[in-house]
């Protein structure tokens, strides 16, 4: 039993490290460090068992997970560092591809709206790509960045408060079963983007569509000019659901902590969103007039007091819509936080 608590010892040790190290020298390394250890610990035991001391001795000395992955990488000095390096392109990827499907079908459905001003999309499209792609890139860098900041100063003070090191800080090798599924934080970082892309560049695009004789229109929900005033929302919003998905890559596993972050971003996006629905005058004042222009709408006509009366009650049915799915989100976050902590 104290052997095979030894090994354990060992084998967060060598996770410690690698998980310091670009994904590609992993491997190489832990076989290299796994050998050296062994080399390190039969010249101290001649035949006998290996005790957890022989462990503490021999990791000891090779030092702090940190210090030794850093002489393995042969620099120190990075702003993205390599512990974070794999997630932070993951990310970056997920969310360039994402701008560069969400704008393209954008210019899909305006061109299919207003056929004749196709080039001019299309140019637009190409505008779009470069400033939501560089966009993209630069919000993506500066979040990793203040997490690297944030996690090296944290270790730089634990450090200056105890130079010494222990064995008890080595973390443990994740559970499988407390892990997060990859498929979550990339559909979340997904439906961010989506949502950011079609605030930012075709609001305009959420109304009725009509389409007649060979005629498109739409006749919008929302009063672009002042929805832009509410663009600052969006960003903090995009901000927020980014970092959190960001940090959920890069932890892969559910805790305490991972709960307070998804409950703090869900709340604060939803009172923002929230407040945007509440403001009568982000609303088409002309929506029913417009309807009634088109044809879709007639005074009078059967269902037409049934459509306006949906239309003056959207934002409060809304606001409860949302604020039911940030709550039902939380709650289902909750339980599956509290499944893996009472499995553990």
């Amino acid at each position: 039993m104290k052997e095979e608590k030894a090994m354990e010892i060992i084998d967060r040790y060598i996770y410690a490290v690698t998980q310091r190290l670009p994904e590609q020298q992993r491997g190489d390394i832990k076989q290299e460090l796994q050998g050296l250890i062994e080399d390190m610990l039969e010249e101290r035991v001649a035949e006998g068992h290996v005790s957890e001391k022989d462990v503490e001795s021999v990791l000891l000395e090779l030092g702090h997970p940190n210090a030794l992955a850093a002489k393995y990488r042969g620099y120190e000095r990075y702003l993205i560092g390599p512990l974070m390096y794999d997630s932070y392109l993951t990310t970056l990827k997920i969310v360039l591809i994402s701008i560069g499907i969400a704008l393209t079908v954008m210019f899909g459905i305006e061109s299919i709206v207003m056929p004749s001003e196709v080039l001019n999309h299309f140019t637009d499209l190409m505008v779009s790509l470069f400033i939501g792609c560089a966009q993209g890139f630069g919000w993506v860098t500066i979040i990793f960045a203040l997490i690297e900041y944030r996690q090296a100063k944290s270790a730089s003070i634990s450090r200056g408060k105890n130079q010494v090191w222990k064995l008890s800080e080595l973390p443990p090798i994740p559970d499988s079963i407390k892990q997060i599924k990859m498929s979550e934080p990339i559909a979340g970082i997904i439906f961010t983007v989506l949502f950011t892309v079609l605030c930012l560049y075709s609001i305009e695009l959420l109304g009725v569509w009509r389409f007649h004789e060979g005629e498109r229109a739409v006749m919008p929900f929302l009063n672009a000019n002042v929805f832009q005033s509410y663009l600052p929302f969006i960003w903090i919003i995009a901000a927020l659901g980014i970092l959190k998905e960001s940090i959920r890559i890069i932890v892969r596993k559910r805790t305490g902590n991972m709960l307070a972050l998804h409950i703090v971003v869900s709340v604060v996006t939803t009172i923002l969103v929230c407040i945007m629905l509440a403001d009568p005058t982000i609303w088409n004042p002309d929506f029913i007039q417009q309807m009634e222009a088109t044809g879709i709408l007639t005074a009078g006509a059967e269902g037409y007091d049934t459509v306006v009366s949906l239309w003056t009650g959207a934002s409060k049915w809304l606001i409860i819509v949302i604020g039911l799915f940030a709550l039902i989100d939380i709650i289902s976050e909750t339980y599956k936080w509290y499944r893996v902590k009472t499995v553990a």
